[in-house]
């Protein structure tokens, strides 16, 4: 009865759209904890929350089912039409989350050792997955979810470096100004940025520049910021150094760090999921992608490991994001498959 379509697509809507009412831009995971207390009762799941505001029901599993709780800023009012629910998070990343939570259900109902957690701040800098990692519980298996569009089995992310460079200048008046720190910044720029181009070359994307407080003075420091992403196996090294060149008379510090992940085909958790779509007569395909997830902190736990969720990856962070309900209950079935695969 619990796994009958129409039932299951009907509780999703209404968690769906229960959620999506509920605005949790990184920082304000807190706001969701009515939502996960009432499914705690209604589903009778122990529920932990954590210091970090992610949402921790059933723990003591083997198997870890990790979406993630928290949104880009900016709500959309969810509604629905014609079995397709509108809001912020959506795609990313409350639809699968949903489908997590009702497999994690039925899971245990099931009699299978399975745990789930909502975490927070996956939209910032992971507190919620970096948190869980230095706790140091042990999962032998973890399926992240992030919309995948559907049918896509992750393995590989990229990694990231945020770097903050300030550079000072001497100030002087703009109509006899010997040197100018924006045009040499601009110069420096020029010189280091790399756009993205394909998956397996780095990228140095200038995000962030400040410099100047009055029209005729020319500015005696200098902001910039650069987003910097990377393939498995690349040197760090390589990259920062003509950054370090560039920048040699500026302070430069890395503010944030995520390594890249990559995981064998073959591992468990990975061959489960795709097991799981074949089951429903889903051709599965392995991605790359060009981003960073949750995924990259955990993988640190175990190495059987994979990202896989309903919705299409095109549409999340933006005013479009959108999910069909049949898109979830592939999601329910793929992820419930894959449990039985790996218990």
């Amino acid at each position: 009865m619990l796994q009958e379509k129409e039932f299951l697509k009907q509780k999703a809507k209404q968690l769906l759209l229960s959620i999506l009412s509920i605005y949790t831009p990184s920082g304000n995971e807190k706001n969701a904890e009515s939502f996960f207390i009432n499914v705690s009762k209604e589903f009778n799941l122990p529920l932990k929350i954590t210091k970090s505001n992610s949402y921790f029901l059933s723990p003591g599993g083997k198997i870890l089912l990790a979406p993630h709780v928290d949104t880009v800023p900016g709500f959309i009012e969810p509604h629905i039409e014609n079995d397709i629910v509108f809001g912020r998070g959506a795609v990313d990343d409350k639809g699968p989350l949903i489908a997590m939570l009702l497999a994690t259900w039925i899971a245990l109902e099931n009699g299978k050792k399975v745990s789930f957690i909502a975490l927070s701040d996956e939209e910032n800098k992971s507190a919620g997955a970096r948190e869980l990692l230095n706790e140091g519980i042990n999962f032998e298996h973890i399926i992240v979810g992030e919309p995948t569009n559907t049918k896509n089995v992750v393995t590989e992310y990229r990694g990231l470096m945020h770097l903050d460079i300030i550079c000072k200048a001497k100030s002087e008046h703009s109509s006899s100004a010997t040197q100018n720190i924006i045009i040499d910044m601009s110069r420096k720029i020029n010189e280091i940025s790399l756009l993205p181009s394909t998956y397996d070359k780095p990228s140095i994307v200038p995000t962030i520049i400040r410099s100047g407080e009055y029209m005729n003075v020319t500015p005696s420091d200098a902001y910039l910021h650069l987003d910097v992403r990377y393939p498995y196996n690349t040197d760090k090294s390589n990259i920062l150094s003509p950054i370090y060149e560039q920048f040699k008379d500026c302070e430069i510090k890395i503010i944030e760090s995520v390594d890249p992940v990559k995981v064998s085909v073959n591992s468990p958790a990975v061959k489960a999921v795709m097991k799981g779509l074949i089951k429903q007569g889903i051709k599965p395909f392995i991605v790359r992608k060009a981003g960073t997830s949750d995924m990259n902190i955990l993988k640190n736990i175990t190495q059987s490991i994979v990202t896989y969720g309903p919705g299409d990856s095109k549409l999340e962070h933006t005013e479009l994001e959108k999910i069909t309900l049949d898109e979830i209950y592939i999601g329910i079935q793929t992820y419930l498959n894959a449990i039985e695969e790996l218990c």
